[in-house]
């Protein structure tokens, strides 16, 4: 772990202007607990910002005991209707959507970024994304994101001569504008929209 944050702390000078910091990332962090724990607490003891990405599928300590250790969580909600969500994500949602409310509630000055990642065919419509933000509504600090999809990682899967599990599928760019509308009509300027 020492020589993780060596690394990192090699940037230091960079984070002190750009606001930055640590973020843990990748699958989810938050399942090897034992680790992300004591690089973000030890990351707090050398007065590193601390920022984790999750999707919440984890057991309830992993989030109680990352949380104190952190200055910002990055928390993706896909769906709200649980069996469109175990269909498409392979698990239902219920345990996320607790340990995203054991987020709001019981670290109540941690800000959150909720995301979304805006797929074809699972969550490009109104009536999913609004019931997200619906969700989110009122936890008031909560800001929320939408991303668009993108096809990255289909290089990937060529290099591993396997087949893209969404194929040639693309976003309509005017989907996003339209899901954005739907989210401002209920969290207003809580929306956040990337650069």
């Amino acid at each position: 772990m020492g020589d993780v944050l060596d690394r990192v702390e090699q940037d230091m000078a960079f984070y002190a202007r750009s606001g930055g910091g640590m973020t843990l990332s990748g699958g989810e962090p938050l399942l090897q607990k034992d680790f992300a724990v004591a690089l973000l607490k030890n990351g707090r003891k050398r007065r590193m910002k601390t920022a984790v990405e999750t999707c919440g599928m984890v057991p309830e300590e992993n989030i109680r005991e990352a949380a104190p250790h952190l200055n910002f969580a990055l928390f993706d909600l896909k769906h709200l209707d649980r069996e469109m969500h175990k269909a498409h994500i392979g698990a239902h949602n219920d345990r996320i959507l607790a340990n995203f409310r054991i987020l709001v509630e019981e670290f109540p000055e941690l800000p959150i970024l909720a995301r979304t990642p805006i797929i074809p065919g699972f969550n490009d419509n109104a009536d999913a994304i609004a019931q997200i933000a619906e969700f989110i509504r009122p936890f008031e600090r909560v800001r929320y994101e939408l991303l668009p999809y993108h096809r990255l990682g289909t290089q990937k899967y060529q290099f591993l001569h396997r087949e893209p599990p969404m194929g040639d599928v693309t976003l309509d760019k005017s989907v996003m504008s339209t899901l954005q509308k739907a989210v401002r009509g209920i969290i207003g300027d809580r929306l956040q929209v990337p650069h």
